[in-house]
């Protein structure tokens, strides 16, 4: 179990610009920091916090969760399905529900 998310940590080094497609970057150019994703596992989504650190990265789930909906559509505009495991980025409508649900 990941210890309690500071919130206040959080709000300050959100990355919403943040692509997963990013990670391939160089660690020594590597950007630090959270980003909001969506992690399908066994067919559910879920709205997860990304923690990016220089070496690695590591995701923590949130007991309050967007809309199932909301989650699916995002999933959608990305052509994934959730037949398959995986992670994937959040849309503008996730990204409001975050800043008005979560920090």
């Amino acid at each position: 179990m990941y210890p309690k998310l500071d919130f206040e940590k959080v709000k300050r080094r959100v990355m919403w610009d943040f692509r997963l497609e990013d990670e391939e970057v160089a660690f020594q150019k590597r950007r630090t920091g959270y980003a909001f994703i969506i992690d399908v596992l066994d067919g559910t989504p879920r709205l997860a916090i990304y923690h990016v650190t220089r070496f690695g990265s590591k995701t923590e789930y949130f007991d309050l969760q967007p809309p199932q909906e909301m989650l699916v559509k995002a999933l959608a505009e990305q052509g994934a399905s959730l037949s398959r495991d995986g992670l994937y980025n959040i849309n503008h409508e996730l990204r409001v529900w975050a800043e008005e649900n979560l920090l």
